[in-house]
């Protein structure tokens, strides 16, 4: 309730409809946080992934681009960690043939990873979601790591706890987002950029493991 209370005081500063009845995410001795490993595994790969798409989607030769990011992806042995929608942008025959539809939706996974980064300490303040998050100081990071256990020196994990106060707040954000676009009333949702939102709350979901989050595909923000 104490996290709940904190979550609306700022919705409140920004004008966003608040949902008193709106269910409780887990408290501490519920949730089961991915390991450090896991959650870097997935952000990194995630983030080359989406890199390509964006490269795609800027008409930009996506066999050049595969060729650029699929080296990095080797130099820390994360092939292995490519899920099913992220493989055929590490293929030289597929990635060739991605509709841009694709590439539009893997391009919004980069602020999935916003939140795996924020959590591991790779960004040092989880930025309000009124804007795409720029995440070039995370691609210079990786740029200048020779392996896996290179990035993982850079990891300062944030407590369990904080990451739950960004879970609910971003939780009761999207029910704001979903209610917005429901009722057509922008207004519901102040100044927040509902996409950026949606795609973070995805990201927080599949950290704590909210409704069985476990497959990345496939992680779905629930309100």
């Amino acid at each position: 309730m104490d996290r709940k209370e904190r979550s609306e005081k700022v919705l409140k500063k920004h004008k966003i409809l608040i949902n008193p009845t709106l269910s409780r995410i887990k408290n501490e001795d519920e949730t089961v946080l991915k390991t450090p490993e896991e959650i870097v595994k997935r952000g990194v790969t995630a983030l080359l992934t989406a890199q390509i798409a964006i490269d795609i989607l800027n008409d930009n030769n996506a066999l050049e681009s595969m060729n650029f990011f699929a080296p990095i992806l080797d130099r820390f042995g994360l092939r292995g960690e490519l899920t099913d929608d992220e493989k055929p942008y590490f293929d030289p025959e597929l990635c060739v043939q991605i509709p841009q539809q694709e590439a539009n939706e893997m391009q919004w996974r980069l602020e999935m990873c916003v939140s795996l980064f924020w959590a591991c300490g790779f960004i040092k303040k989880l930025p309000y979601p009124a804007e795409m998050t720029d995440t070039t100081k995370q691609i210079f990071m990786l740029s200048v790591c020779k392996d896996f256990p290179d990035i993982m020196k850079n990891v300062k994990m944030r407590s369990l706890s904080e990451i739950l106060d960004a879970t609910d707040l971003i939780y009761r954000m999207n029910w704001a987002c979903v209610e917005a676009r429901v009722k057509n009333n922008p207004s519901i949702m102040g100044d927040l950029f509902s996409d950026v939102v949606w795609e973070q709350h995805k990201g927080f979901n599949w950290l704590i493991g909210a409704y069985d989050a476990e497959d990345w595909d496939t992680v779905n923000p629930h309100t």
